[in-house]
């Protein structure tokens, strides 16, 4: 599972994928996964080859093992896709908090997304 010492380079390498200079490429390379309605952010995110997960571990097993709730996992989703199939630059911020939350900002020239989490 990613640690909280591998949070910061994830999500370093997701704001790279997903910045204004990448983001026709990347959107190039996940435009037919974005279409997929059963693929979700943590697809993305793998197809870029972004996760550093331990040998030996799937992704199944990987995103069964995060205690992110579904609704969060779904607007995480919703938001990558926005951003993939309307090549709109995504920053991803990830904090602490008391409680999980999510929160989407989306203008035509950015999709901010900040998940909070407990631990």
């Amino acid at each position: 599972m990613v640690g909280m010492v591998e949070r910061p380079r994830l999500v370093g390498a997701i704001n790279q994928a997903f910045g204004a200079r990448q983001i026709a490429a990347t959107s190039a390379r996940l435009a037919a996964l974005a279409r997929d309605p059963t693929k979700d952010a943590f697809d993305f995110v793998h197809e870029l080859g972004l996760f550093n997960l331990p040998a030996g571990t799937t992704l199944a097993q990987y995103r069964g093992q995060l205690p992110i709730p579904a609704l969060h996992r779904g607007v995480m989703t919703e938001a990558f896709r926005h951003a993939i199939t309307d090549k709109i630059p995504l920053s991803l911020a990830i904090v602490g908090g008391h409680s999980e939350g999510v929160q989407v900002h989306s203008s035509p020239k950015l999709v901010s997304l900040v998940l909070t989490r407990i631990d």
